[in-house]
């Protein structure tokens, strides 16, 4: 083999030197984001440059050509790796994983074999031949079409890694203007000498210096590594710490532009509201949202159904301002106070029904009381003791029902899988025991399931069926417990609850659908409260219905296990 030495070969040699010496230095960073990554772009810095450099002196035409496969390696390969430690350096390292960046190690592969096979089909080159230069083996021939194609790929994979690096300048400003200036000018000399070569604007045609102004790009990378901390100011921390603090929130994140289309919606987003990420983006708020939403508001509460429950969510609205200050649009966060507004009704009614009735049950003690003590009539003396006593006994139950209600609320929350059926004839065999002659039907389908609170939903079908038996005037009062719709599309099922009682007062239904205790629009006691509380905590609805022939609850509970035989 003929070699011969020459001072041209001096740059790549350098170059290949000092990709080694960066090598040493950059290993203990193979950890950090990206730091892998741009040890195998240095890797191939290494083999083009070190090829290149042996290259220049081999003047064997075979063996010259050979060398030509690891050169369009490393050149190739360069940028792919390049472009990936960009990605991943400035978090979005998921990109790096896909499919699509395989495919560009693919299409450089296949560049590769292309130069490797040149001879059988001279697509990439063609009249390949030695044209010494200052003594040194340069290598002259005519550019052909896939050359151009592949050096192409070489300046279009470099230039999206510098304005993914350029990106995180202009995104997180001054913290990391150093490392991108730096790395931005380290590709300007190889840039500007591969093009002089490719479009022959240097004196030679075989004359190439892109290996040997690799140094420059070689020192300012080193720089930019090793005195910039470019490892130790990484933009990935931040820009995945900024995607956690939105996209695995979990709460609804809603991001609209000026004209209130969605451009960015964070998962619990998409699950609240059933917004496709992909094919719901650009379409207008209140064509995706069912509730009217003002974004100029700086709070507002709306009611949302979601898997079948109802939920309560406060919204706040903030605007989106661009790098210049100019008003882009808003972020809308949706923070759920089911719970919260749940808790503070519970305790406004709570307080109003146990002072209003406490008042006035003590009222009517105290009335009484006094009564006794200034008659001497026994029949009239043990009438008003019998009233004392029963209205102590109700005051009692009162609080007893008030204090089992607290420690349900308390204890909800843990849900399982019951059979409804099951519950409901346990259920209805107490109330047979405590009511005799009472007649309790319960009609349900074999099969029923939710997945659900069974607590809760033994205290709301408990209260249903008690203020029915209370207060019907019957010698044998019947309730009807029954299943009358199946919605599987919500996930959810109906249960009516009928009786052939008197009905419940206007009034009482008024106070209920209102949401609150009014001075003047009292109810007459817990049970209607807990029946519509205990149906908001298991996500349903609760209906109320009736005359003097009797009442009729419509129940809506979520939860649903699939159960293809369930029937109506």
């Amino acid at each position: 083999m003929d070699i011969s030495l020459t001072w041209l070969a001096l740059g790549p040699f350098s170059a290949f030197v000092m990709s080694l010496y960066f090598l040493w230095h950059l290993w203990p960073y193979r950890d950090e984001p990206g730091g892998g990554l741009l040890i195998a772009t240095v890797v191939c810095e290494g083999i083009w440059t070190g090829a290149y450099g042996f290259a220049l002196l081999v003047f064997d035409p075979v063996v010259r050509q050979l060398l030509e496969i690891p050169i369009w390696f490393g050149k190739s390969f360069i940028t792919v790796f390049f472009l990936a430690y960009a990605l991943e350096y400035t978090g979005r390292a998921e990109i790096v994983r896909s499919k699509w960046m395989f495919l560009l190690g693919g299409i450089q592969l296949s560049s590769v074999m292309l130069v490797a096979t040149n001879p059988l089909h001279q697509l990439a080159w063609s009249n390949y031949h030695i044209d010494p230069i200052f003594g040194a083996a340069t290598v002259a021939y005519t550019h052909q079409m896939w050359l151009y194609m592949s050096m192409l790929m070489f300046y279009s994979l470099t230039t999206v890694a510098l304005l993914l690096l350029l990106e995180a300048f202009v995104s997180y400003g001054s913290v990391y203007r150093g490392q991108t200036v730096v790395v931005a000018l380290s590709f300007f000399a190889p840039f500007v000498a591969n093009a002089a070569w490719l479009f022959k604007w240097v004196p030679h045609p075989g004359l190439n210096l892109t290996t040997t102004t690799l140094t420059i790009h070689l020192a300012l990378d080193f720089y930019g590594l090793f005195h910039l901390d470019m490892f130790e100011q990484s933009p990935a921390a931040r820009r995945v710490g900024e995607r956690a603090a939105i996209h695995d929130l979990g709460t609804p994140v809603l991001i609209i532009d000026t004209k209130h289309r969605v451009i960015d919606v964070n998962e619990e987003a998409q699950r609240v509201f059933g917004i496709d990420a992909v094919g719901d983006i650009g379409g207008r708020l209140n064509d995706l949202v069912e509730t009217p939403i003002d974004v100029t508001a700086d709070e507002q509460l709306m009611t949302v159904r979601t898997d079948g429950e109802r939920r309560e969510y406060s919204v706040a609205s903030s605007e989106v301002a661009d790098s210049t200050g100019t008003h882009v649009g808003y972020t809308l966060v949706f923070q759920d106070v089911t719970e919260e507004k749940r808790r503070e009704q519970r305790l406004e009614v709570l307080n109003r029904v146990l002072r209003h009735n406490l008042r006035n049950d003590m009222t009517t003690i105290t009335g009484y009381a006094e009564v006794i003590q200034d008659t001497d009539d026994p029949d009239e003396i043990r009438d008003h003791t019998e009233t004392i006593i029963e209205t102590g006994r109700e005051l009692a139950e009162l609080g007893d029902k008030a204090r089992r209600f607290e420690r349900a609320m308390g204890e909800s929350g843990e849900r399982q899988r019951v059979e409804v059926g099951d519950l409901l004839a346990d259920l209805a065999e107490e109330f047979r025991e405590d009511y005799p002659g009472s007649r309790i039907h319960v009609d349900l389908p074999e099969g029923l399931a939710l997945d659900t609170d069974p607590a809760v939903v033994r205290l709301v079908f408990s209260n249903l069926v008690e203020n029915a038996l209370r207060h019907d005037t019957h010698d044998r009062p019947r309730v009807e417990i029954g299943l009358t719709e199946v919605e599987r599309d919500q996930n959810s099922v109906v249960f009516e609850v009928r009786d052939d009682g008197p009905g419940i007062p206007d009034h009482e239904v008024a106070v209920i659908s209102q949401g609150e205790e009014r001075d003047l629009e009292h109810g007459s006691g817990l049970g209607l409260w807990i029946i519509q509380w205990g149906v908001n905590v298991l996500g349903g609805d609760v209906a109320f219905d009736g005359d003097e022939d009797g009442t009729v609850v419509s129940v809506r509970l979520p939860g649903l296990v699939d159960a293809p035989s369930l029937k109506v």
